[in-house]
């Protein structure tokens, strides 16, 4: 009910609604690589340990810079988030984290960032995937959304009636309504996509 208002903005009244919403573009996160064979300009995940985190003000005071070191026993890569002081509480020293997002260079070095990230022991719905962007409006969050939209599909999208019969849809090589409906929003590869 809280979200009511804002999602209906979105067109998202009824959960038919939402599982014909499909996003409108795609992240490929599904590169997994070791630090040491990052490449600038890159949009890959990562999987490492958090070595430290740190809160500094910028020059000016009016942002906040959030730096954190990962390691995963190949290299250590520096990440920056900026204007996010609640990272501080999310990420500690010794947390094993997933992340994605494009390789920068800043001084001389590779980081990341504002990337993406998750726990390792969390199902990952934003990071080493292909990764759903869907439209937005006030008040909804893309990784709320994501995660909504992955429970509505997950649950509803089986128990969807298909109207093509078994034959015409094997004729046509067509996935059933259900699997495409979930591939659709939640792709396990671009071919499934397709």
């Amino acid at each position: 009910p809280r979200y009511a208002t804002a999602l209906g903005r979105l067109g998202l009244k009824t959960l038919g609604d939402m599982l014909y919403n499909f996003p409108r573009r795609y992240v490929d996160y599904s590169q997994l690589k070791p630090i040491n064979r990052l490449r600038y300009g890159e949009t890959v995940t990562v999987i490492g340990t958090i070595e430290e985190i740190t809160t500094r003000q910028a020059r000016n005071k009016e942002m906040t810079i959030i730096e954190a070191l990962v390691s995963d026993g190949s290299g250590k890569l520096r990440l920056i988030w900026f204007n996010q002081p609640w990272k501080t509480k999310q990420l500690r020293k010794g947390l094993q984290v997933s992340l994605s997002g494009k390789v920068d260079q800043y001084l001389g070095r590779l980081i990341m960032s504002n990337p993406d990230w998750e726990q390792i022991e969390q199902q990952h719905l934003h990071t080493n995937r292909i990764v759903p962007i869907y439209p937005l409006t006030a008040n909804i969050k893309q990784k709320w959304l994501r995660r909504v939209m992955h429970q509505v599909v997950s649950y509803w999208a089986p128990r969807l009636q298909d109207a093509l019969p078994k034959n015409l849809r094997r004729n046509a090589k067509l996935l059933d309504l259900s699997t495409a409906i979930y591939q659709a929003h939640f792709p396990d590869s671009w071919e499934q996509l397709k």
